[in-house]
C-alpha cells in the first residue's frame, strides 16, 4: 500500500517556522484594538446616559423658583417662632393691632435678638427671622383674622424664603403645634378664645377665684383643660409688659 505523505501543516519544519514567526507584541496590540472597537460599539448602542448614571441629575432641568422645604423642617421652624412670640407676647401684641406698627416692631425684634444673644437664650434666630421679613409681617398683621394670634403668625412665616405666606400658613395649620401655650401668652389666649372666663378671672385676681372659675367653666379646649388654677394664677402676673426682661 502506498503511504500518503503528511500534510504540509503537520510538517515539523513548517511548525517550527510558524512558531518562529509568532509575534506576541503584535497579537496583544491587535487584541487591544479589538477590545477598543467593541467598547466603542457598545457605547454607541447603549448611549452615554447608561454608562454615566451620575450625570443624570446634572442634566435634568431644574424648576425655577425657591426650593421646597420638608414638613419636618417647616414645623421645627414654626415651633421656634411660637416659642419666641409667646415668650415676648405682652410686648409684641400691642404693636400688632389695631394697626401694625412696623417701625416699633423692628426696634423690639432687634432688642429681643440682642437680649437673647447676651443671655445665651434660644430665641435670637426666630427674632431675626421675623425682622428680616418685617414688610410681609406688617402686611399679614393688617388682617383682622390673625393679628392677635402668635401661633398663626408663626404658621405664616415658618416657610419664609421657601414659600409664600399663605402656603406656609396652610401647610402648618395641617400640623397643629403640640407646644403648650407659653406662660406669658396664657392671658391673651384666654381673652381671645374664652372671653367669658377671662372676664371672671380679670374681675378678681385671687387663687380661690381662679380655682372656682376654672371648675365652673365648661369647655372642651384641651389647652385650657391642661391648666391648673395655681399654674394659671402664677402665669397671670407674668403677662404684664415688663421691660425688666431686657438686659
Amino acid at each position: 500500500m502506498k503511504r500518503k505523505s503528511r500534510p504540509t501543516s503537520l510538517n515539523s519544519t513548517q511548525t517550527a517556522k510558524t512558531r518562529r514567526d509568532f509575534n506576541a507584541d503584535r497579537s496583544i496590540s491587535e487584541l487591544q484594538q479589538r477590545v477598543a472597537r467593541l467598547e466603542n460599539a457598545i457605547a454607541d448602542f447603549v448611549g452615554p446616559g447608561f454608562l454615566d448614571a451620575t450625570g443624570l441629575a446634572s442634566t435634568a432641568r431644574k424648576k425655577p423658583g425657591p426650593k421646597s422645604i420638608h414638613d419636618v423642617a417647616l414645623i421645627s421652624e414654626r415651633d421656634r417662632l411660637i416659642q419666641m412670640l409667646e415668650s415676648y407676647w405682652p410686648e409684641l401684641e400691642p404693636l400688632c393691632w389695631p394697626r401694625p406698627d412696623e417701625r416699633s416692631l423692628q426696634n423690639l425684634l432687634s432688642r429681643i435678638a440682642r437680649n437673647e444673644r447676651q443671655s445665651n437664650g434660644r430665641h435670637a434666630h426666630a427674632a431675626d427671622h421675623l425682622r428680616e421679613n418685617l414688610a410681609g409681617v406688617a402686611k399679614f398683621l393688617s388682617s383682622d383674622r390673625f393679628r392677635r394670634d402668635p401661633r398663626q403668625i408663626a404658621n405664616a412665616f415658618a416657610g419664609s424664603g421657601a414659600m409664600g405666606v399663605w402656603r406656609s400658613l396652610k401647610r402648618c395649620q395641617a400640623h397643629p403645634s403640640n407646644e403648650p401655650i407659653g406662660q406669658r401668652a396664657v392671658r391673651a389666649y384666654i381673652c381671645r378664645k374664652h372671653a367669658r372666663l377671662f372676664a371672671r378671672l380679670a374681675a378678681d385676681f385671687s387663687l380661690p377665684n381662679f380655682a372656682n372659675s376654672l371648675r365652673a367653666y365648661r369647655g372642651k379646649d384641651p389647652n385650657l383643660r391642661a391648666l391648673t388654677a395655681h399654674y394659671l394664677y402664677m402665669c397671670w402676673g407674668k403677662c404684664n409688659p415688663d421691660t425688666a426682661i431686657f438686659r
